[in-house]
């Protein structure tokens, strides 16, 4: 779970061209029995016909037998040359048509990138927006407004640095090791200045400090999708927790909500690109949690939230730790 997958570009084969191969190898060597049974029974007619005594007789089967040999072996010459130039042929068309799948797969990767991270601007755009429209001009900011836009201005620097590098299928930066409790309190502390989550009450159980090795940006994509999908869920007025915890050797990131939950036949669909129920949705939210879970070697999973909605839960292995 929470891999993320690529077309490699294989070419199905059908039932019907498999019926078609073994019906025309069953042709080819009934044809040659055929042919080969009359030649011979011919020939020997024409051989007795001809033949005076026994040594003759013999000596015409002998060489009627050098004949059929070298028939058979240039008729198997060029019927071999014809196929082998018909499998190079289907092995250059092969090998065009997987180079072509392989560029457009790169091409629709690429794309699928670049939209998830356009989306992910648009969410921390939004945050920015209401943030400095929320500022007195009158007086001077404070210093908890001053860290949330310092915060979204380096996230929105890390997102266009990915979006230089999406033709290199590069979504994040390096890992750094950084201070997980620290960070979702930033986040949440931010994502409350979206327009869906400014009804929502957020609380949060995450333990004083848990250091974590990973993908800050990505990280926070993540999060910040997760949140406005619990806000959308509760109609941007219901509770939302976030939790954070180990469970043995894992970090586990938990976004709970109290709305109505995801249901059993869209819980498979719900992770695929451009796949939304949202009038508004685009279907890129998820690429990100997808994307985050191939690059921390995470899984996650969808439950039912003791909110009573739906719970997203991560597992991070002990390797993304500090």
């Amino acid at each position: 779970m929470g891999q993320l997958k690529i077309n490699s570009g294989s070419i199905p084969v059908s039932g019907n061209f498999e019926r078609r191969t073994v019906f025309s190898a069953f042709f080819l060597a009934l044809s040659y029995l055929f042919f080969g049974l009359l030649y011979i029974y011919f020939s020997g007619k024409i051989a007795v016909s001809l033949a005076k005594d026994v040594d003759q007789l013999e000596f015409i089967e002998r060489y009627k037998g050098f004949v059929f040999i070298f028939i058979s072996a240039a008729g198997l010459f060029f019927l071999a040359e014809w196929l082998m130039r018909r499998i190079m042929l289907r092995e250059r068309e092969i090998a065009e048509y997987r180079t072509q799948m392989l560029r457009a797969d790169q091409r629709a990767t690429a794309g699928l990138l670049a939209s998830s991270i356009a989306h992910n601007i648009k969410n921390l755009l939004m945050g920015v927006d209401y943030a400095v429209n929320s500022l007195d001009p009158q007086k001077l900011p404070k210093p908890a407004d001053i860290s949330i836009l310092q915060k979204a201005n380096a996230d929105l620097k890390g997102l266009a640095d990915s979006l230089c590098k999406v033709h290199e299928q590069r979504t994040a930066p390096a890992k750094e090791t950084f201070n997980l409790t620290e960070f979702v309190k930033d986040t949440v502390n931010f994502a409350r200045f979206h327009k869906k989550l400014r009804g929502c009450f957020i609380e949060t159980e995450i333990p004083e400090s848990c250091m974590f090795k990973g993908n800050r940006s990505l990280l926070g994509q993540v999060l910040l999708n997760l949140l406005i999908n619990a806000g959308d869920a509760t109609a941007n007025s219901g509770r939302i927790l976030v939790k954070v915890s180990e469970e043995g050797s894992d970090i586990v990131l938990e976004i709970q909500d109290s709305g109505t939950g995801v249901p059993e036949e869209i819980k498979e669909k719900i992770m695929q690109p451009l796949f939304t129920t949202k009038p508004d949705g685009c279907g890129l939210g998820m690429l990100s949690l997808e994307i985050c879970c191939h690059d921390h070697a995470g899984m996650y999973s969808i439950q039912t939230s003791s909110l009573g909605g739906a719970a997203f839960v991560i597992h991070f292995p002990v390797q993304s730790a500090a």
